[in-house]
């Protein structure tokens, strides 16, 4: 009996052949996630930014003989559609020109410096609310900086329920026909080395199967059974 620990050249050979194999496909499940989660987001955000654009109408400037007064009133069919799913949350936020709240939750933070774009852009980030991770449309009104007051900001936030599901789903989707191709991939791998090895002479085959601790080079026997001469140097 074989003692523990000896390995055959065979099985030494299958185990480099197959590392690369066992190594890469848990890089490849990474990656499917990752896309996976930018596939999730495209049609949430779009959703998000129609939100964005339809909370950005409503908010008016109320101008007077010294300033410019911004005005916003959420109506109710605006209300219904930021209502939170079953799913998943949804707030939204109207922020003045000087970063105050004009209405909504407090939760969201505003968009930074480096965050900032043109009026009637909507933009995207992930941001935390109430301890939750969210998903953040924003956008700067546009046309409301008439009287020189700056453009407001609205905010529609909505936590990732749906996104980890769906992301979940194509990952599921792409995964597990590889727990059948990968079991198959050994096999054929393991078919092809041991087809490999056939022409070797019996006594040379038996050596790279069989389990030893023995790491001196196997003898060389002539495959096809032909003597080789050493030619006589030349006179």
């Amino acid at each position: 009996m074989p003692q523990r620990g000896q390995r055959s050249l065979f099985g030494e050979i299958l185990n480099w052949m197959l590392a690369p194999l066992l190594v890469l496909w848990p890089m490849s499940v990474g990656l499917t996630w990752l896309v996976a989660q930018g596939i999730a987001n495209q049609p949430f955000d779009r959703e998000l930014a129609a939100k964005v654009r339809l909370l950005g109408r409503e908010v008016t400037v109320q101008s007077d003989a010294e300033r410019g007064l911004i005005g916003f009133v959420l109506p109710p069919r605006v209300a219904e559609a930021l209502r939170p799913d079953e799913e998943d949350d949804t707030r939204y936020q109207v922020r003045g020109a000087g970063g105050e709240v004009l209405s909504g939750g407090v939760l969201l933070a505003t968009a930074t410096d480096e965050e900032h774009a043109a009026p009637g852009e909507v933009r995207f980030r992930d941001d935390q609310a109430g301890g939750d991770p969210v998903r953040v449309a924003y956008m700067w009104v546009p046309g409301v900086d008439r009287a020189g007051i700056g453009a407001p900001l609205v905010q529609v936030s909505e936590t990732l329920g749906k996104r980890n599901r769906l992301a979940t789903e194509i990952v599921k989707g792409v995964i597990l026909p590889q727990f059948v191709i990968l079991p198959l991939a050994v096999l054929l791998i393991w078919l092809a080395l041991a087809r490999g090895i056939e022409p070797l002479p019996p006594s040379l085959s038996q050596g790279v199967r069989s389990p030893s601790d023995d790491h001196r080079p196997l003898p060389f026997q002539p495959v096809f059974g032909s003597s080789i001469r050493a030619s006589s140097p030349l006179a």
